[in-house]
């Protein structure tokens, strides 16, 4: 019996599980990393449809991609601002490895393996942590298929 519930934690996932890490090269939408600068952002996808305050951030919003952009130290002159998050839901918004929202789940986990799987307040969602930082990978999960994908860092 022990053996049983042992192969389906394993097959399975779950919040304890450790899953498979991802490198930081992976922490991309659309052409954009955690990181690029503003400048950088406009370069690949343009000035955006539409921008808002975020609180401690700005908002860049772009069809089905949204960039949060940042100081990640104190605001001064000086200093430019910086991709915090990305939060995706359009399929042209993927991952360097492909994964775009409306992917089918199996080809996430064919490409970054077992995930780590949580439940929260807003959904389901598989996890990769980035082995190189304090960032990850949120697929959100919509049936067997990615619904959503965001790229943020623990501050």
């Amino acid at each position: 019996m022990k053996n049983i519930v042992l192969a389906v934690a394993l097959v399975t996932g779950s919040a304890t599980d450790p899953g498979t890490s991802i490198s930081d090269s992976e922490l991309s939408l659309g052409g954009v990393a955690l990181g690029d600068s503003e400048s950088q952002v406009v370069a690949a996808l343009g000035r955006p449809i539409r921008q808002s305050d975020a609180g401690e951030s700005i908002a860049f919003e772009y069809p089905g991609l949204t960039v949060l952009i940042g100081w990640l130290e104190q605001a001064a002159p000086d200093k430019s601002r910086h991709v915090l998050q990305l939060d995706a839901t359009g399929q042209d918004a993927c991952t360097p490895s492909g994964v775009c929202p409306g992917a089918p789940l199996s080809k996430a986990l064919a490409l970054y393996g077992q995930p780590i799987r949580s439940e929260r307040e807003s959904g389901s969602f598989w996890e990769y942590y980035s082995s190189q930082s304090s960032c990850w990978l949120q697929l959100g999960v919509s049936g067997d298929a990615v619904g959503s994908i965001s790229a943020v860092c623990q501050p």
